[in-house]
Parts: C-alpha cells; structure tokens; sequence
C-alpha cells in the first residue's frame, strides 16, 4: 500500500471516531429505520389473492419490529461486538427470526389492516397508534445499535469498555427486556384484539374476507310487502309493485332489494366498488341497511343519469354503523319491471377499515400509552451518550 492509501485509510479511521457507536451497527439500524418509515408511512399498497387482501406494509413492518427486538435481546447479553463478523452473526438471525415468522404473524394478526390502513384513513386514534409503533421500534433499533458497542450488565470484551453501574444492572436488564415484551405484545395484538372484542359486542362479523365478482338479491320488497322476483346467474327481474283500482294501474317505482353483502365486507377493503347494471335509464340507487321501507337507513344516493349503469364508490364515510347489518340498495325507477345485476369489486385503491367500533378506538389510545412509556423504558436502559468517551475501569475503580 502506497503512503497516500495508507494516510486515506488512517484519516477514514479517523474520522469515525465515535467511541459510542459501531459503524456497522449504525448502517444497519439506518436500513432498519428506512424499512420502518417506508413500511408505516408510505401508501398502502394491496395485493388481492384468493379472495384475500394483503397488505404488503402490514408484513414488512412487523418483520422490522421483531428483527429489531431479537437484535436487541442479543446486544443484551453478548459483550460488546468489535468485527463486523460479531454484528453479522446477530443481526443475520435476528432478522431472518423477524422476516420469516413475526412477518408471517403480520399477515396473520393482520396488522396492516388494523393499523396502518385505519391511519392513513384519518382515524386519529389508529394514527397515534402508529406514531407510538414507529417511535418504539426506532427506540428499540437505536438501542440495540448503541449496545452493539458496549454490551450489557459488565461485559467485556477485548479493549471494549466495562459499562459503570450507572449505565448496567440487574435492574436496567429486567426493564428493558420487559420493555421489549411490551413493545411486541402491544404492537401486534392489542388492536386485533380490541377489534374482536367491538365485534363481539356489536354482535358484527369484522372478521371476515369476502370479494365477490357478483352479489346476488336475497329479498325484494315494496311499501306493500314483498316483491316476487326471479334470479339468474346474479340477474334479478322483477316487477315494481303495482294496485288496479277500477280497471286502472298505479306502479310503484321504488323497491327495496337487500343483497347478500354486510356492512362489514365492504368495510374489510375487501368491496371497493358496487355496480348496478339494468336496461333501464335514469334511475336512482340508495345504499343503506335494513330490509324494507320502515327500517331502512339510507346512507349514500346516486343517480345512474342517461346510462343504464351505475357505480358505487364505497368510501370511509359510509362504512359506519351496525356492521352485521345487511347492505340494502333503494331502487327508484320509472319503469314497470326492470332486471337487475349487482357486482361487488375489490379495488386495491381503498384503504379503509372498521368503523369506529368504540372498543378498537380504546385498544389504539391504550397501545399507544404503553408503546410510548415502553420506548422511554427501552432507551433509559442505558445512558445513551452521542460522543462521549467510555469510562474505563480498573480494578474495580474508575480511572
């Protein structure tokens, strides 16, 4: 190596100085911060499979926040790493643990929907939620990489300093692998269990998946009872109730069809779009629930126009309400009979979930209280210093 070279690599050397921070450990959590805010801040994207929605953030994240507390864990108790080998046989597994099984419980416990497609849809509460996730796990990565340096409880190794009582203990040890307990816990099951439990109570069916390409008609009925009606391959005809009074005719253009659709497949994001398609023009399309005339609750209207289609985009402002109620569509239309085919489409553009189910809204406040109080206790673990030098001890005295 020529003199140059030599000089370059000392004053490279140099520069990274720190005595706190491995250059290594700092690069991985830096990658490790840029999955974390890629996967809980940018737009939910969807991939449909089988009738199954897949968040493709909600499996990224969770995989993050594991790999990141299994690195931690190991920073916790094996002395204070000084080659790259020694960051690479922790953080390798650590992460490989992260992807393959917490991704999978992701998927699983589907956090994607119960956090991150809640939060970009202006739910406060699941956005608070977010928030304490994102800053838990960065207090977690950022933690471990500190550790990377100094190891935990004494532990020494090489030239690597001894930690003083005032930056390891016993005490620090058990508060910050409670703290990572904490973290995991909270982060991937208080929301889908604050979720089941707002189903149970509102007596809702949350739970399930369902993207249909048609919706059939279960019941027609008009303001004087039940409309008689025929179905083929998702096509209902029928025709609007109608008195003969003296010889004459009187139709009745409105209907009331209910569908095999529940308010809470459309809230899943798994329906984004319903279509109503009929030989017939200008007629109007109310969404609601219910099942007749006296309990039907309307909740969007639109007007098909000089078409003989109409499309329903279906947006968070309509999904709230009773979810286990049935989807009623108002049909008002100046015809005597009319066919009638509606289609129920999955669109990866919604993001959208649960409406605002009162114990889902508890679980987001009380996850966030805790991650936010567990990321204080993972970073008081130690006495994080920016650039301090390390106290030495000889003896069993500080120098």
């Amino acid at each position: 190596m020529s003199k140059n070279s030599a000089n370059k690599v000392r004053k490279s050397e140099k520069r990274w100085s720190n005595p706190n921070w491995s250059l290594g450990a700092v690069i991985v959590a830096l990658i490790g911060t840029f999955l974390l805010l890629v996967s809980l801040l940018s737009k939910p994207q969807f991939v449909i499979m089988h009738h199954t929605v897949v968040l493709t953030q909600g499996i990224v994240a969770p995989a993050v926040l594991m790999g990141a507390i299994v690195w931690a864990m190991v920073e916790f108790f094996t002395p204070p790493g000084r080659s790259i080998e020694d960051l690479l046989v922790r953080i390798i597994p650590a992460f490989i643990i992260g992807a393959f099984i917490v991704g999978l419980l992701g998927y699983m416990f589907s956090f994607g929907k119960f956090v991150i497609e809640p939060a970009f849809n202006g739910n406060p509460n699941a956005l608070l939620f977010l928030v304490s996730v994102l800053v838990a796990v960065l207090a977690v990565t950022w933690n471990a990489a500190w550790s990377h340096k100094h190891g935990f409880r004494g532990q020494k190794s090489g030239k690597a300093s001894v930690l003083t009582r005032s930056e390891s203990g016993t005490s620090k040890g058990a508060r910050g692998m409670l703290a990572l307990l904490i973290i995991f816990i909270v982060a991937m099951l208080i929301v889908p269990i604050g979720a089941g439990l707002g189903g149970l109570f509102l007596s809702g069916h949350d739970s399930s998946h369902v993207l249909q390409n048609e919706s059939s008609v279960v019941y027609i009925t008009g303001t004087s009872g039940p409309v008689p009606f025929g179905q083929v391959n998702g096509t209902a005809t029928f025709d609007f109730p109608s008195a003969t009074v003296n010889n004459v005719t009187t139709y009745s253009h409105t209907v009331y069809v209910e569908s095999n659709l529940i308010l809470a497949e459309l809230n899943n994001f798994a329906v984004s779009r319903i279509m109503f398609s009929t030989k017939a023009k200008d007629f109007n399309v109310t969404m609601g629930t219910g099942t007749n005339a006296t309990d039907f609750v309307p909740v969007f209207n639109s007007s098909s126009g000089n078409s003989t289609f109409l499309s329903l985009a279906i947006s968070p402002a309509l999904l709230t309400g009773n979810q286990s109620s049935p989807v009623t569509f108002e049909i008002q239309a100046n015809v005597t009979s009319m066919s009638l085919s509606i289609s129920a489409y999955g669109n990866n553009s919604l993001v959208t979930v649960f409406g605002p189910y009162p114990v889902m809204q508890i679980s987001y406040i009380i996850g966030a209280v805790l991650l936010f109080a567990s990321a204080f206790l993972e970073i008081s673990v130690h006495d994080i210093s920016l650039n301090s030098t390390p106290v030495a001890q000889k003896g069993g005295k500080r120098e």
